[in-house]
């Protein structure tokens, strides 16, 4: 790949990642033999493309984001004809390889380590000036259905146990339930950016129509359950997944780096007498955004990390203290106290999305519009011990 009269190696992998497969749909598809007409049939109309997708198509793929890119690989034949093949050639051959024969001119953003003749492209980031040649996209799936009000009672409801105790409903995190949903396969291979020269419209036919019952009468019937509000840690999400905050026990964490150094100040905290137990949380800033620079560290590949230890006194009160990766930034560490349960995914994820828009500052307006009750400290070069007493120190 050439800009000017410098050179760019551009990894096979990207070009896959990037341009033939970037939703994990697409991505096992590649590898199966002329598999599309499981899952949809296309009709081909002036200016209009008409997908029916079969049940086994999640209809988690009929968001536009993922239309758009599956319409550009179906109606592009040269880069149809370089997915189509993959699958014949690593089944043969046992190796991915493939030609460039794409015909329509892309312009891709990307992360490069110079050399002296130009670079190696280690990230893409978007994919720009991609033509859908259709001004409309029209779809049915299966479970599509047009809702239509109905004068008729509801034939059941469902209600909780704790209702006719009266207790008050709440979220509660439980991590004894198993609950890990497919959800989180549509999530975006890298989040990237693809844009398009003309943005088709999207519409799509409802096959059937549901009937939408909006009272109840003697002949309802009532069924219970234990609890709905149980939700439980494993990953869920979709487009904008909250990481399920998967906990672990302190002695089970093994982190290197500045975050180890964090780590290893929690395990002298433990033993103070005050300290009842400490939980661990880690993950990537990734998580929290799709598209900010401030997710990776400086070589924009390595993901910016985080730590949030759970330390419940024995006194009862119960607080987190967030560590992020801070590779020269001045991130202080950050205490806040949950109020209730069910909040806490909704709170770090104002905390970290917030810390990302501001560029590795704690956005203090905003975390003072949701009433989040915090404190920071700065970073010293004090031993563990004395880093220990000070946070301890700041919450009694």
């Amino acid at each position: 790949m050439k800009q000017g009269n410098r050179s760019y190696i551009l990894p096979l992998i990207e070009v896959v990642r990037s341009i033939l497969a970037p939703n994990r749909f697409l991505l096992y598809r590649l590898f199966e033999a002329n598999s599309f007409p499981q899952y949809f049939i296309e009709n081909y109309y002036p200016n209009k493309i008409h997908l029916d997708f079969s049940s086994i198509y999640n209809i988690k793929y009929t968001k536009t984001v993922f239309l758009y890119q599956l319409v550009w690989l179906l109606t592009n034949r040269d880069l149809r004809s370089v997915f189509e093949n993959v699958a014949y050639m690593f089944n043969h051959k046992g190796s991915l390889q493939f030609d460039w024969s794409f015909t329509q001119p892309i312009t891709i953003r990307a992360i490069v380590r110079p050399n002296a003749s130009g670079g190696t492209v280690l990230r893409v980031i978007s994919v720009k000036n991609k033509y859908i040649s259709y001004k409309e996209i029209t779809y049915e799936h299966p479970d599509i259905a047009q809702s239509t009000k109905a004068n008729e009672a509801k034939k059941y409801t469902l209600q909780t146990k704790n209702k006719l105790t009266g207790q008050q409903d709440e979220m509660i995190l439980d991590e004894e339930i198993e609950g890990t949903t497919d959800n989180f396969d549509v999530i975006e291979m890298d989040n990237q950016k693809h844009e398009y020269l003309a943005m088709p419209k999207v519409i799509k036919a409802p096959r059937k129509t549901n009937k939408k019952r909006e009272f109840e009468d003697e002949n309802t019937k009532k069924r219970f359950i234990n609890s709905d509000r149980n939700r439980s840690t494993a990953d869920v999400g979709g487009n904008q997944v909250a990481r399920g905050l998967e906990q672990q026990s302190l002695i089970d964490v093994q982190i290197d780096g500045e975050l180890g150094e964090f780590i290893k100040v929690m395990r002298v905290l433990q033993d103070f007498p005050e300290v009842q137990s400490i939980n661990i949380i880690h993950g990537s800033l990734k998580e929290f955004s799709d598209t900010k620079r401030f997710v990776y560290l400086s070589d924009g590949v390595t993901e910016r990390k985080y730590v949030i230890a759970e330390i419940k006194l024995l006194s009862g009160k119960i607080f987190k203290v967030i560590e992020v990766e801070r590779e020269e930034k001045a991130i202080s560490t950050f205490i806040y106290f949950s109020t209730r349960i069910e909040n806490k995914l909704y709170e770090l994820n104002v905390i970290f999305k917030g810390l990302i828009e501001k560029n590795g500052v704690w956005d203090k307006m905003q975390l003072s519009y949701t009433r989040i009750n915090y404190l920071t400290l700065r970073h010293g070069k004090k031993e563990y011990r004395h880093r220990a007493t000070v946070i301890l120190n700041k919450v009694i």
